[in-house]
């Protein structure tokens, strides 16, 4: 979708909470945070109650990133999240964002040309903790968004998450593979189970095409399902991460199903450019099975004669 239409619905959607809900904080976990906020969440900097809580276990990083006004991170703690507390390998590599709790898989990796970006130039052992015992035992916001690039080890920090994902976090971006490119890491499919048993749905997929074009490294967001949105700040909440994400249709279907009133309902489709009643959405398309610009409770009309 064309990326100044998104922006332009975030700023109006932005302008709405402002309004209705000016109170609604945003806060995000970025978990590996290295050269600061991923340039889909920019936009979020302009609302005033957003903010980012960085992690990046590469101490003199961590530092930089808070003398950094421009990261867009309002603090980075210098901690490696992991499945729970301990002492765990990191196995530093040639790029240093390529550095993971898992060594990379060199069979696998010599089919590809970044093979050398991620040789292993050096290891040093770190303590880890896990999301839930992290939010424990530091007096921080608990995070509404958590984003993870670490390489590997994101299912770890997931599996060390659970009372956060099932009582705080709306929504989820995060790096993964659908091959093992780092030894024992989970994968997509260890990542999507989980994420669907917590109720979270799968609503982005981009791939990263510097794998020779073959898809194996993926980008993700997932975010709660209707039922499991329970209070009106966790809708707009999940609301707006489908926006960043470009996902029109889950949050104008978030908004059809939610605890919201018609006005309310009715002023953010209206946002959104979506109908009330999912029936009277309008097709523009040039597919030879589908006329343009035709009602959907048309179509069915006709699948079903």
């Amino acid at each position: 979708m064309n990326s100044n239409l998104i922006q332009e619905k975030i700023e109006k959607f932005l302008s709405f909470l402002n309004k209705e809900y000016p109170d609604t904080s945003i806060v995000m976990y970025d978990v590996g945070a290295r050269y600061g906020i991923h340039y889909l969440y920019a936009e979020l900097l302009k609302y005033p109650n957003f903010s980012v809580i960085g992690f990046e276990p590469d101490e003199a990083e961590a530092s930089k990133l808070n003398e950094n006004n421009m990261s867009g991170i309002r603090q980075t703690f210098p901690v490696a999240l992991a499945e729970s507390e301990g002492t765990r390998t990191l196995y530093i590599t040639k790029h240093p964002a390529c550095s993971s709790l898992y060594p990379p898989n060199t069979k696998i990796l010599s089919d590809y040309l970044i093979s050398d970006l991620l040789e292993v130039v050096d290891t040093r052992l770190i303590d880890t903790i896990s999301l839930d015992e992290f939010i424990d035992k530091f007096e921080v916001a608990k995070p509404h968004y958590l984003k993870l690039d670490i390489q590997g080890a994101e299912y770890d920090v997931l599996k060390g998450g659970k009372s956060a994902l099932t009582n705080n976090i709306v929504g989820i971006f995060l790096e993964t593979h659908l091959q093992e490119i780092y030894h024992g890491a989970g994968l997509f499919s260890d990542i999507h189970n989980l994420l669907t048993q917590l109720c979270f749905k799968l609503i982005y997929c981009q791939y990263n095409p510097n794998l020779g074009g073959e898809i194996v490294e993926l980008d993700v967001a997932y975010v709660k399902n209707i039922q499991s949105l329970n209070t009106t700040i966790d809708i707009m909440r999940a609301i707006m991460f489908c926006l960043v994400h470009s996902n029109l249709e889950f949050a104008a279907n978030i908004v059809r199903g939610s605890i919201l009133d018609e006005t309310k309902k009715m002023s953010i489709l209206e946002i959104l450019e979506q109908p009330l009643h999912l029936q009277e959405r309008v097709v523009d398309s040039e597919d030879l099975y589908i006329n343009s610009k035709v009602e959907l409770r048309k179509i069915q009309e006709d699948w079903w004669k």
